[in-house]
């Protein structure tokens, strides 16, 4: 419960930060940065309500928690890390895979929008369960498959999702193998030099 508990809160605090009251809403994590230090650096912030409210997405993401506790719906989802904590047994993963592809395709109804849903959910659940972090870009990778099946049983319009469903595996392959950690046997992450440089890492993700 702890972990749930700090997910929740830091997910939270991260929101808040990064949305600033709209000022920030979409900013590059370069301009934020910069930011951040010229004030001192999050050790001088004090993060009162009424100057540092959460965004939307907090509060849907507020929302599908509850829902999934009390059982009383979902609602317009968008984050997905509570469905990782609801459904974070190995058991339970068929289970994880079809609830956070529902929430996503609510209302990001493209691959890259719904399989994040996925990603971020599997994230939240390999975190309560202990897994090292190398390993989890590489089992989600290979829990895909079972929200393919999942989406073409389910999903009409499946094979126009094809080709973005390509990309949104293909990126994540490359980014698994520029980090050395694609492979099994592969247990340490290797980044560049100037990987501290957030404007430099916001130019690759554009």
């Amino acid at each position: 419960m702890e972990k749930f508990k700090a997910a929740m809160l830091l997910g939270s605090v991260g929101d808040a930060l990064g949305y600033r009251n709209l000022c920030r809403e979409n900013s590059a994590s370069g301009s934020i940065q910069e930011e951040l230090q010229k004030v001192g650096g999050l050790d001088h912030l004090v993060l009162s309500p009424e100057k540092w409210p959460v965004s939307d997405n907090t509060i849907m993401h507020m929302a599908t928690a509850e829902a999934l506790t009390t059982g009383s719906g979902f609602g317009a989802a968008t984050k997905a890390m509570c469905i990782g904590m609801r459904y974070w047994k190995p058991e339970r993963l068929e289970t994880l895979v079809e609830v956070s592809v529902e929430c996503g395709r609510m209302t990001h109804n493209h691959p890259t929008g719904f399989l994040g849903s996925l990603c971020t959910a599997l994230f939240a659940s390999y975190a309560v369960q202990g897994k090292p972090l190398v390993q989890w870009g590489r089992d989600m990778l290979r829990a895909i498959p079972l929200a393919e099946d999942y989406c073409k049983r389910t999903i009409r319009h499946m094979a126009e999702y094809q080709e973005h469903w390509f990309y949104f595996e293909a990126k994540w392959q490359f980014y698994l193998e520029e980090r050395k950690i694609s492979d099994d046997s592969e247990n340490k992450a290797q980044f560049p030099d100037n990987y501290g440089d957030a404007e430099e890492r916001d130019k690759v993700s554009l």
